[in-house]
């Protein structure tokens, strides 16, 4: 929830509150020119609060229209005035009374009339402050002073409203909310965070925790008994019922902050590895793949003149130029994708064109510009086909489907199989490349992908089903 929403919803509840507060105490006997007056101006004030902190600071001095802002905070506070001394011209006159301009002159609503406005521009300016602390960085001691900020700026407003409803309850109100917010320090940035230090028990905390609750109300006590002179056994019924209702809802918030942060810390932890974990998966598939495209190269000039070795080096390049500049993106176009894919079954074929009983079969449609993939998802189970499947000297087959049809990629890859020679250093390789391209679609595609891997003696067989 936004925080302009928030104050509103606050502000409100604090305005109906008061309107109810004086309405119990002064109409009982009906509305007397005292309630009505008192209802004004918690109205007038109410009012002057939303329209300077909901529209005029926002719209006009957070956006630097001081010409308009500084024309509509003025008229605004003419209308303040104008209605506290309508307020004041209720409360001292019949409703039919014509000394209205008299009352305006006075200096009583004119006074009220700064001062709120004084309260406002504060409140402002706390407001401010606190967004800056916000972007600083975030420690101890500019969390407790953003705290106690919006502490004092709520506290003031609310004070003022009750200052003009009854004294003793305002002067209650900034008695308790000093107290409150030191408890609630204490409890959250000290006791709890000592208690599961040092493994204290529920009794030995409460034990520690009410004693500091006491020594923190003494000034508070004293200032509210000295202000308006009630009753000792007063002060001690004050706080035994301030101290039952904070300490668990601090736990509360101790507890709840714990949690959140925990959550955060978990959230923080499974990212870290799965990034570390898609990096190093990308990493083990690249390297192998280009040392088999080298040897390929490598073996055709040898065999073949110039002009498919140039021609298999710039498919090469552009295979290089994709992991260099795409293969670290999460998300690259199908249609690259395929591009790379077939320029490595073109630079393979240059090795067994020469072989007329190998046969290799390409089915691959093109895709729609608009769909999007995880780069070097395919390319294993191919590699995997022309490692296992290709023989120079044995009949060998490989056979590749590939087709998008509604936000699905079907692939599809048969081969025959041709078992490595015991002194053949590959048959001691464990095809890493496979096992991470199950461990990237387990990561990326959760519940979203169907992969099927059938093997016998002679054949091997995938079925990549991904949803995109």
């Amino acid at each position: 929830m936004k925080l302009n929403r928030i104050e509103t919803i606050l502000a409100t509840g604090i305005y109906l509150f008061a309107l109810v507060l004086i309405f119990s105490n002064e109409g009982r006997a009906g509305v007397t020119r005292s309630a009505a007056s008192l209802m004004g101006y918690a109205t007038v004030i109410y009012g002057a609060y939303l329209a300077f902190t909901q529209w005029i600071s926002p719209v006009f001095f957070r956006e630097r229209k001081i010409d308009l802002a500084i024309a509509f905070t003025l008229s605004l506070f003419f209308l303040v005035w104008l209605g506290l001394t309508t307020c004041v011209w209720v409360r001292d006159h019949h409703w039919n009374d014509g000394q209205f301009v008299a009352h305006l002159k006075r200096g009583e609503s004119l006074g009220g009339a700064l001062l709120v406005f004084l309260l406002l521009f504060v409140y402002e300016g706390i407001k401010r402050l606190v967004r800056y602390l916000q972007q600083t960085q975030s420690t101890l001691v500019t969390r407790i002073t953003k705290e106690s900020l919006v502490v004092l700026g709520g506290g003031a407003m609310v004070f003022v409203m009750l200052l003009a409803i009854e004294d003793d309850l305002a002067i209650f109100w900034l008695s308790l909310v000093p107290y409150v917010y030191l408890v609630f320090a204490l409890n959250i940035y000290w006791l709890l965070p000592l208690k599961e230090k040092k493994r204290y028990t529920l009794t030995s905390y409460l034990l520690i925790a009410i004693g500091v609750a006491f020594v923190a109300f003494i000034p508070s006590g004293v200032f509210f008994l000295n202000v308006t002179g009630s009753a000792g056994p007063v002060y001690f019924v004050i706080w035994i019922c301030i101290t039952l209702i904070v300490l668990p809802l601090v736990n509360f918030v101790y507890q709840q902050q714990r949690v959140r942060i925990g959550q955060l810390v978990n959230l923080q932890t499974e990212l870290g590895h799965t990034s570390a974990g898609l990096s190093f998966l990308r990493s083990q598939i690249n390297p192998h793949f280009l040392f088999n495209i080298l040897n390929t190269l490598y073996g055709t000039a040898l065999q073949e003149d110039a002009e498919r070795t140039s021609a298999g080096i710039q498919k090469l390049g552009d295979m290089m130029r994709f992991m260099l500049h795409e293969n670290n993106q999460d998300r690259i176009l199908l249609a690259r994708e395929i591009e790379y894919l077939r320029n490595y079954i073109d630079l393979q074929l240059l090795r067994t064109a020469t072989s007329p009983d190998i046969t290799v079969e390409c089915d691959i449609k093109d895709a729609l510009e608009s769909t999007y993939v995880a780069p070097m998802l395919l390319i294993p189970f191919v590699e995997n086909a022309f490692k296992h499947g290709i023989s120079l000297n044995e009949k060998s087959w490989i056979k590749v489907s590939l087709y998008e049809s509604e936000g699905n990629v079907y692939f599809d890859v048969h081969n025959s199989i041709h078992r490595k020679s015991e002194s053949d250093p590959e048959r001691r390789h464990s095809g890493v490349g496979l096992e991470n391209v199950k461990q990237r679609l387990a990561m990326l595609y959760p519940n979203r992908h169907e992969l099927v891997i059938r093997e016998t003696t002679q054949e091997y067989f995938v079925h990549l089903t991904v949803q995109l």
